[in-house]
């Protein structure tokens, strides 16, 4: 197992002149990844998420060595891994198209890179007894810092250690060998039995399932006992019911090998289900990193709060006032509605001073209620999903529609009259220009300022 480092971490493509003055000309960056910054521990569970052509599955080739780093530094354990060989990282990745030879059955196929590896082993004589030699590897760094020394005092201690090190023959030889059948063998179904596709195991491609090709990619990087797995969209060609299951399986392998996992998609229901913590990206860059809850509770700024989410945050440009003891709200037809407020004093001057600011005020569906006060709006659609409700409300003498969600049957239809409300819990306030998080209603109805 290892940890994983990333430091201002950039990856700039290259363009052709043309390319490059369109970039220019419509004020785009030319980064794909720019100044990403995070910490991996190691054996947890982080999952990059964001929209097509945000960059996570940049980073993750990066971290896998299948794309160069522009700029930053990588870390995978405490080696420094920019220019390390993707083939000496460790690591192993499970793609979105399984990669999956399909001439080979399973077990070739879960095998194949195993019979290609090889490994560090201790070299024994005829009498099986270790063999012991010098230090090869100390003495050609020490060789190399006596060449680049600049002085007596710096070289004189360095051929000391050279030459004990030259002498000392107490290091065992290693060589390098392939796996035996039986550890192939033993690997292979080691792996198998985890993923219960033992049965498997004489099947080509083509006579599995999805599901099952899936769990044969897997197997092919678990038998390798990486420090760390990659996995890039792997779920994104299954169905929901088949989604819904390897989801499980792949957080019930993960707390099984105790591996560091770094996991790509564009599901937020994958990323909220499977992580133990959430990477958000929006063009290269990162909006927000924390635990599921953390970001779906406590959103850094529209973007991440309309992303994570089913159905996403309704947003409500609003004219926001605050008095002494409560926010007054302007919705879009200029309807009024009062926030309670139990503490507004931490909240910054500019917000309070009694002036009218143009804010966006944001509310999930599950925090809106239908009732027998509140505003006026008309019902657009219903959508039955068997436990909950999503009724799609447009607010009367406006254009604005926004989702309420209930958890059970609604005998509403379209056209029908309600009035909802929301009681000043779970409500955010953003920052119109900017769209950071400026102060959410926690379920006390006390501040959060963010």
């Amino acid at each position: 197992m290892a940890s994983i480092l990333l430091k201002h971490i950039y990856k700039e493509y290259t363009h052709s002149k043309k390319e490059s003055k369109k970039i220019v000309d419509q004020e785009l960056s030319p980064f794909a990844v720019r100044d990403f910054n995070l910490e991996i521990k190691d054996g947890e569970f982080v999952v990059l998420v964001g929209p097509s052509g945000c960059g996570k599955s940049t980073t993750l080739r990066m971290i896998a060595g299948l794309e160069d780093i522009t700029g930053g530094e990588l870390y995978i354990g405490d080696v420094y891994s920019n220019n390390v060989d993707a083939s000496k990282r460790d690591i192993a990745m499970v793609f979105q198209n399984y990669a999956l030879y399909p001439h080979m059955n399973s077990y070739q196929n879960m095998s194949y890179g195993l019979k290609l590896r090889k490994i560090p082993k201790v070299a024994l004589d005829k009498e099986h007894h270790v063999i012991y030699t010098v230090d090869k590897a100390r003495i050609k760094e020490l060789k190399k810092q006596i060449k680049e020394a600049k002085t007596p005092e710096e070289v004189e201690p360095l051929v000391a250690e050279l030459e004990k090190v030259e002498n000392d023959k107490s290091v065992p030889k290693m060589k390098m060998v392939h796996y035996s059948k039986q550890e192939i063998d033993e690997k292979v179904k080691r792996a198998a039995d985890i993923l219960d596709i033992t049965h498997l195991l004489d099947r080509k491609p083509s006579d599995m399932s999805g599901g099952q090709r899936q769990r044969v990619a897997l197997g092919r990087a678990l038998v390798r006992d990486p420090k760390v797995f990659l996995l890039d969209e792997p779920l994104s060609n299954l169905d929901a019911k088949l989604r819904a299951s390897m989801r499980s399986e792949i957080v019930k392998l993960h707390k099984r090998v105790k591996t560091t996992f770094v996991y790509v998609t564009h599901d937020q229901v994958e990323a909220m289900t499977m992580g133990d913590r959430i990477v958000v990206m929006k063009d290269g860059i990162i909006q927000q990193v924390g635990t599921p809850s953390e970001i779906y509770d406590h959103p850094f700024n529209t973007f991440v709060a309309g992303f994570i989410g089913t159905p996403q945050m309704n947003f409500f440009e609003v004219k926001f006032k605050a008095g002494s003891k409560d926010v007054l709200i302007t919705l879009p037809n200029s309807k009024e509605v009062k926030l309670p407020l139990k503490e507004l004093e931490d909240i910054k001057d500019e917000y309070i001073d009694g002036s009218e600011k143009e804010l966006v005020l944001g509310v999930r569906g599950e925090h809106i209620v239908i009732g027998s006060s509140g505003v006026e709006a008309t019902v657009s659609f219903v959508e039955i999903l068997g436990n909950t409700t999503n009724i799609l409300c447009k607010l009367d003498d406006s254009d604005i529609e926004f989702n309420v969600t209930v958890q059970e049957r609604s005998e509403l239809n379209s056209g029908d009259k309600v009035k909802v409300s929301f009681s000043g819990k779970n409500v955010h306030l953003f920052d119109k220009e900017s769209g950071r998080t400026i102060y959410k209603f926690d379920l006390e109805g006390n501040k959060d300022e963010k």
